[in-house]
């Protein structure tokens, strides 16, 4: 009755302006499906004037103040019954939700401001925003986007061209562009994808007709530099033992430095871990959100790392939000910069060559799972992998990635596979075998554990 009422009040008052309507099909009152078709039916008249010398009368429609439409993209209404056709085509589309607005612009001809990258690119950054804050986007992406789309940024290529003027011939000239703009073929890879994500969306809005290709971009694969794990256990050994619990995390269990930096004491029980969230940017107050392909996990703790935690967690704050692995020189989540440098800290110590952090924990441990045999959809699961694409890397470097070993100063100590003299000027050099990644016993009876017992003793007297 009262959706009723609401419109008999709507038929009897005077007719209300474009504007009007269209602020009004914006409201709740207007998801009343009544209501929305009598707001609707007061959109958009239907116009003529005479143009030229000939006399020939010309049709078009007129939604003032919001804008008028003279063509169908750039095609002139010839008859009134063309233009009535046109109409009602248009009032369907706002009836379906569409603001008056985005409806006109795809009525204007190709060149119209309305069609322009830059418009559209600027409806798609406010949804990207709408969507970073409801948590389901990564803020360093959406900034990346907004660096460039600012002014002068990379996606000022297309300043000056409608939607519907993008082809694989241009995006083919961007790419050129971008490499004269001294960008590498990783970033213009990159760049080109937010492109395609950008022309995809248009496409799925109905905006244009069909997203066209976009040019490959040959990008040389990257060959990270690793470490064997008993290197690895050598590192580790080097770090004081009040920062090793995080490491030891990032090590044994494949974890993202942001998901590591996130934990907190509640996510640890009974000898796992429940990872949920990630830190989202580099600083000690980053903001926290859901992990990088928004899928919780669960995973066991290994003897070590659960040793760390429960000789430092006091059991009245087992359910707090309390830093897991806090910063011991702040009490608060550990910057990204601090873990990179301790972590330097300890290759220097172990006499190791450099590594990064991601490659030296992550990488390393992802890469010696799969020489030990670990299913490929096991370790997918366990490193939060969304494809199993990204696993397989580690099969590839399992077998191709250059490792870098270091020998300890005990000479006898080897590894299976190794080459060449236990001589110091031969044992600073990169090896050319591949060494093996199963740990062993030399004929000196030395074993790796051992080893690193006394990397830590050394530590602890230094």
């Amino acid at each position: 009755m009262g959706e009723a009422w609401s419109r008999q009040r709507l038929t009897n008052a005077e007719t209300p302006d474009v504007l009007s309507a269209a602020r009004l099909l914006a409201t709740p009152m207007a998801d009343a499906p009544a209501i929305r078709s009598a707001l609707v039916a007061k959109l958009g008249r239907i116009r003529s004037r005479i143009r030229g010398n000939d006399g020939a009368r010309e049709f078009y429609l007129d939604f003032r103040p919001i804008g008028r439409v003279w063509s169908n993209r750039g095609i002139r209404i010839s008859d009134e019954e063309t233009a009535r056709r046109l109409l009602e085509q248009i009032r369907e589309q706002i009836a379906e939700g569409v603001s008056v607005e985005e409806v006109l612009a795809r009525y204007q001809p190709i060149g119209a401001t309305a069609n322009a990258v830059p418009t559209w690119l600027s409806r798609w950054l406010a949804l990207r925003r709408r969507e970073m804050s409801a948590g389901s986007l990564s803020p360093n992406f959406v900034r990346e986007l907004e660096r460039l789309a600012a002014p002068g940024g990379h996606f000022s290529f297309f300043d000056r061209t409608s939607i519907h003027e993008v082809s694989y011939g241009l995006l083919e000239d961007w790419s050129v562009w971008l490499a004269d703009r001294k960008q590498s073929p990783k970033s213009r890879r990159n760049f080109l994808g937010y492109m395609r994500s950008f022309l995809r969306w248009l496409e799925l809005r109905g905006e244009i007709a069909k997203a066209p290709r976009v040019p490959p971009v040959r990008v040389e694969e990257y060959e990270p530099r690793i470490l064997s794990i008993t290197d690895q256990d050598a590192v580790l050994a080097c770090i004081p033992d009040a920062d090793r619990g995080i490491f030891l995390a990032l090590a044994h269990l494949g974890l993202r430095a942001g998901e590591a930096r996130a934990l907190t004491v509640a996510d640890y029980r009974d000898g796992w871990l429940f990872i949920d969230k990630a830190a989202k940017s580099k600083a000690s107050g980053a903001e926290i959100r859901g992990t990088k392909t928004g899928k919780p996990k669960r995973l066991p703790v290994g003897e070590e790392l659960a040793a760390w935690i429960e000789a430092r967690i006091d059991p009245a704050l087992r359910f707090s939000a309390t830093p897991l692995f806090p910063n011991p020189r702040t009490g608060r989540m550990w910057p990204h910069k601090a873990l990179q440098r301790v972590w330097n800290q300890a290759l220097d110590a172990a006499e190791m060559p450099h590594v990064t952090l991601y490659e030296g924990t992550k990488h390393t441990m992802a890469t010696d799972a799969i020489r030990r045999g670990v299913p490929e959809r096991a370790l997918q699961r366990f490193l939060g992998h969304a494809s199993v694409l990204s696993t397989r890397r580690y099969a590839r470097l399992a077998d191709h990635a250059l490792i870098e070993v270091l020998r300890p100063a005990r000479a006898g100590w080897r590894q299976p596979g190794d080459k060449g003299s236990t001589s110091k000027p031969q044992r600073d050099r990169t090896l050319d075998g591949g060494p093996s990644w199963i740990r062993t016993r030399d004929d000196t009876g030395y074993e790796p554990g051992a080893l690193t017992a006394e990397l830590r003793a050394r530590g602890a007297r230094s």
